[in-house]
C-alpha cells in the first residue's frame, strides 16, 4: 500500500550533496590555513556544521569563532545550489505523493540557515507541509525525537490520528534510521553508496532508482 505521510530527510535523501557538503569545509578550512584530511569525512558526514566545527575546535585548535566558521560554509556552499542534483527518482516520488494527495515533511539534523534556502532554491517547498531541522527539537538524530516531533506536527496539521503504519520515513544515514524506526515508523534506508551496508533497522535497504521507488511505491 502507498504510503500516506512520508518524512524526508534532506542531504544525501532528497539531494545528492555529500560531496558538496564535503567540499565546503575543506574550502573554508583550508582558507583559514587549516589542512583537513580525508579521515575527518566520515565523522563529518553524520554531523551537522556546529558539531563540526567543536570537533575541530577540540581536535585541530580550530578558532575561527564558530559563528563566523557557519557563516562561512552557508556562503560558499548557497553559491552553488542550483548544482546540486536530486536523487534519482526522487523527483517522480514527490510528484507522486502530491498528485495522490499525501502530506509530505522534511525532518533533518541540519540548521534550517543551511538547509531552507536550498529547498527553497531547488523549487521544492511546494511538496512539503512543514520542514522541521535541528532547532526544532531537543535531540538530534539517532534519537527518536525528531521523528516523534515530526509525526505530532502532522497529527496537528491534519487534525488526525495518524497510524504509523500509513507512514514511511525515508533516509541515507544510519543514524536516521534509528531514529525512524525508534520513533515507530518505517524506514526505507536510500544508501549513499552502493557498496555501504544495510542498516539494521531499515524496513528495507536500497541504492538504485529502480529499487528505490519499487520499495517506496511498491
Amino acid at each position: 500500500m502507498t504510503p500516506k505521510f512520508i518524512f524526508w530527510d534532506c542531504d544525501s535523501t532528497l539531494l545528492d550533496n555529500s560531496e558538496l557538503h564535503w567540499q565546503k569545509h575543506l574550502a573554508v578550512t583550508g582558507h583559514h590555513g587549516f589542512n583537513l584530511k580525508p579521515e575527518y569525512r566520515e565523522a563529518f558526514y553524520h554531523n551537522n556544521g556546529q558539531q563540526n566545527w567543536q570537533m575541530m575546535n577540540a581536535d585541530l585548535g580550530f578558532n575561527v569563532p564558530m559563528e563566523q566558521y557557519l557563516s562561512e560554509i552557508d556562503a560558499w556552499y548557497h553559491a552553488k545550489i542550483l548544482e546540486i542534483p536530486l536523487r534519482p527518482g526522487v523527483q517522480f516520488a514527490l510528484n507522486h505523493f502530491k498528485q495522490n494527495g499525501a502530506h509530505q515533511c522534511v525532518v533533518t539534523n541540519a540548521r534550517t540557515t543551511s538547509v531552507r534556502p536550498m529547498i527553497e532554491n531547488k523549487g521544492l517547498m511546494k511538496y512539503f507541509d512543514f520542514m522541521l531541522c535541528k532547532e526544532d527539537y531537543p535531540d538530534r538524530k539517532p534519537h527518536p525525537a525528531p521523528y516523534l516531533t515530526a509525526h505530532a506536527r502532522m497529527q496537528d496539521l491534519t487534525g488526525q490520528q495518524i497510524d504509523k503504519r500509513d507512514c514511511i520515513a525515508i533516509e541515507d544515514d544510519p543514524y536516521g534510521v534509528t531514529s525512524a524506526a525508534s520513533a515507530g515508523i518505517p524506514v526505507i534506508h536510500r544508501r549513499l553508496k552502493d557498496d555501504l551496508p544495510p542498516a539494521p533497522d531499515a524496513m528495507i535497504s536500497v541504492y538504485s532508482e529502480g529499487d528505490f521507488l519499487k520499495a517506496l511505491l511498491g
